[in-house]
């Protein structure tokens, strides 16, 4: 052993102290008498050995403790900046077997001191790389000095990445952003496609026996056949998904009415315990569990919250998210139901006038009453979220009575025309498209675009850019003046449409100086057509059009539309 005039207190160092516990004695008053007796040393360090023997105080000879005798670690004693050094434990090979001088030795001082300079290193890093151990890499120098000198085997992790990453592909093109609809918009777009498509909901009548087997091949009778039974169930099951709403809905109504009567018979009783009663009267009948009920009245209440805002029509012609959305109620919240009342009247106005029969449902809760609205969708309006008022009562300041009749297609004047429609172009195929010259048929009812119910502001219908939106329909005559008309043809062929008695829904379409929608030209089966597309309506937006310069250059009127570039506003007429 060596001993350094820079000894610190041994006392200090935990790892002697432990091992003066371990062993019962007190080894540091012996090992500092010792370390006064021996030479100075720049590095100090107490080695601990151990001999096998078969008793505690059985003597060992000195050729047995060569032979039995076994290293168990050094301990630092140089100064306070390696107290922290971990005292090691290294395994003891076959000495006598081992090829390899340094296989079954212990650590030299100079190894160990390389070793705790490396630890050191490890543990410093350890606090940014978590518990995992680096580990430590030996220069070229040591390898060149010490060639067959051994490095001990020090307990490390490593990870190893042996496959690669896949490569992000570049995207193809620019990625445009846009918003996914919310819940809610999903919700009261089924609602709106609903109302507009093909459904029927009336009661469900007796099922008739189909006499159809089919054996093998299936003619196109037969098929057809088919097909039209698989539509008859599918709408008698949404009629009756749409019955089971309703009444669910109509149950919740009862189910509170029935804890208040409760209340009132035993008011002893809180209004927890009062639920529980309710809930219980009902599974008796129901025969389900407490709890399977609770759960659909979380639900249930749902549907009643969307009919008490959005009335009967809107649960009615819900899609069949609606349980979804009532289950999970994201997006359920006060803006949707102030949402569902501004669009009540829309619902029940487009109900009653594409859907008379849909009150029929009601009957199943003695609620059925017959349609009130009649007529054409087209022919009520309504104003931030009131009630209906006919089409006439929005026009006082015309004279007489306001008399409009809503047409599907155009009426040709035959006083000026006679029988020969000015809306033909002569000189081309009437089967082939002008602008992808592919053949064209007549077969377009499925996808005729059907009006809007109500005036255009209050429904929620989105339309795409580039989107068709309806046919400029009126009354095709020629040499009208001072009234609004849409001017078609060539100079060849001019004719006029006129919509002031007659035509759809594309005469209530304001003008703007920032319109959202634009009329275009459209040559189906050789005759021109004027249409609405879309620039990108968003939904609940005004549709709006340019009525062009021609049209205010022949009016002394003021434009209203209020944009910020509005051309024909009352302050720049005069200015300019």
């Amino acid at each position: 052993m060596e001993s350094d005039p820079a000894l610190s207190s041994l006392a200090d160092i935990p790892q002697l102290s432990e091992l003066c516990r371990l062993l019962g004695n007190d080894a540091v008053a012996n090992l500092r008498d010792a370390l006064t007796r021996a030479p100075a040393a720049s590095n100090t360090y107490l080695r601990i050995e151990g001999s096998l023997c078969g008793s505690p105080h059985a003597s060992i000879s000195h050729h047995e403790t060569a032979n039995s005798r076994v290293l168990l670690g050094y301990i630092n004693l140089t100064g306070p900046t390696n107290q922290g050094a971990q005292q090691q434990s290294l395994p003891v090979g076959d000495t006598t077997s081992s090829s390899n001088p340094c296989q079954g030795h212990p650590l030299t001082p100079e190894s160990s001191s390389h070793t705790d300079s490396d630890e050191d290193d490890a543990r410093k890093r350890r606090k940014v790389v978590g518990g995992l151990r680096l580990h430590s890499a030996v220069s070229g120098n040591d390898h060149a000095r010490l060639p067959n000198q051994c490095t001990p085997k020090i307990s490390s992790r490593q990870l190893h990445n042996d496959t690669r990453f896949p490569q992000r592909k570049p995207p193809q093109e620019p990625v445009i952003p846009t918003l996914e609809p919310t819940s809610a918009d999903k919700l009261i777009s089924g609602i709106w496609r609903q109302i507009f498509s093909g459904i029927q909901l009336t009661l469900a009548k007796s099922a008739q026996v189909s006499t159809i087997n089919v054996h093998g091949v299936v003619d196109r009778e037969t098929f057809r056949t088919i097909n039209t039974i698989c539509l008859k169930y599918s709408t008698l099951s949404q009629s009756a998904r749409t019955l089971e709403m309703i009444v669910q809905a109509y149950w919740v109504e009862c189910y509170e009415a029935r804890i208040t009567a409760i209340k009132l018979e035993r008011p002893s009783k809180s209004i927890t315990e009062v639920r529980m009663d309710a809930v219980k009267e009902a599974c008796s009948t129901l025969q389900w569990k407490e709890k399977e009920l609770r759960n659909k009245l979380s639900i249930w209440r749902g549907y009643r919250e969307i009919k008490d805002a959005g009335g009967w029509a809107s649960l009615a012609f819900a899609s069949s998210g609606v349980y979804r959305f009532c289950k999970y109620r994201t997006g359920f919240d006060e803006a949707f139901i102030s949402r569902l009342r501004q669009l009540k009247s829309s619902f029940e106005v487009a109900a009653d006038t594409l859907h008379p029969e849909w009150r029929q449902l009601l009957l199943v809760i003695g609620q059925g009453s017959p349609p009130v609205y009649v007529g054409h969708p087209n022919e009520w309006v309504i104003t931030n979220g009131e009630m209906a008022m006919p089409l006439a009562a929005t026009y006082p300041h015309i004279p007489g009575d306001f008399v409009y009749q809503f047409i599907e297609e155009c009426v040709l004047d035959r006083d000026t025309f006679g029988a020969h429609d000015p809306r033909l172009v002569p000189d081309i195929d009437p089967s082939k498209c002008l602008e992808c010259s592919q053949y064209q048929s007549d077969h377009v009812q499925t996808n005729r675009f059907t009006p809007a119910p109500t005036n255009l502001p209050n429904n929620d219908w989105e339309e795409q850019r580039g989107t068709a939106i309806g046919e400029f329909i009126g009354y095709i005559t020629n040499g009208v003046r001072g009234v609004d008309v849409m001017v078609g043809g060539s100079p060849q062929r001019l004719y006029q449409i006129y919509q002031g008695q007659m035509g759809n829904f594309t005469r209530f379409i304001n003008h703007s100086c920032r319109p959202n929608c634009q009329f275009q030209r459209f040559h189906w089966l050789g005759m021109e057509r004027i249409i609405i597309v879309s620039r990108g309506v968003p939904a609940d937006t005004e549709l709006t059009v340019d009525y062009s310069n021609h049209y205010w250059e022949e009016l002394d009127k003021e434009c209203l539309c209020g944009e910020a570039c509005c051309r024909y506003s009352r302050s720049r007429l005069t200015s300019g």
